[in-house]
């Protein structure tokens, strides 16, 4: 077994145990702490981008394309996914409850299960490599979009309250 897929297959368990364990429990989180795990992720997003085109290079606009299809696709579903979400304050201010959310934890486990079978199925190449970041992005604008739909609702809970 080569060391690019033991490390790749190592990512997406430490990904998913993660997602499982952040996203099947109310969290009570601070403000700062909320952005932790979308910019974790899209970090990742990036190096998994990046890692598939040091195996698969694709021309630079066709990955541009890739990642605009993926955010125009996942931006909907995240305001619809942070709309959504249970979001009450706490007594400290910049504090909340999130309730927890098997949705997110679908779409991200889903976003990579997909892309593995894509680049399985599919022969090895741009096609494969573009369909997979697609996804990959798709996957993270919808955390990201939920969480700044999150945010908002949670700015409004703090001025409803007067905390603001």
């Amino acid at each position: 077994m080569n060391s690019q897929l033991v490390t790749q297959v190592a990512v997406y368990v430490v990904v998913a145990v993660l997602m499982i364990y952040r996203n099947t429990r109310p969290q009570k989180m601070s403000l700062t702490r909320m952005w932790v795990a979308p910019i974790l992720f899209t970090a990742m997003t990036a190096l998994a981008i990046w890692g598939a085109q040091q195996t698969n290079p694709a021309p630079a606009w066709t990955v541009g394309a890739a990642v605009i299809v993926g955010l125009a696709l996942g931006a909907p579903l995240g305001i619809l996914r942070g709309k959504h979400t249970g979001v009450r304050a706490t007594e400290t201010p910049g504090v909340m409850y999130l309730d927890a959310s098997w949705v997110v934890l679908a779409l991200w486990l889903g976003a990579f299960a997909v892309r593995a079978l894509v680049r399985a199925l599919v022969p090895q190449g741009i096609t494969a490599t573009l369909v997979g970041d697609g996804l990959i992005v798709f996957a993270i604008s919808t955390v990201v979009i939920s969480y700044v739909e999150i945010y908002r609702k949670y700015r409004a809970l703090e001025h409803a309250a007067g905390q603001i």
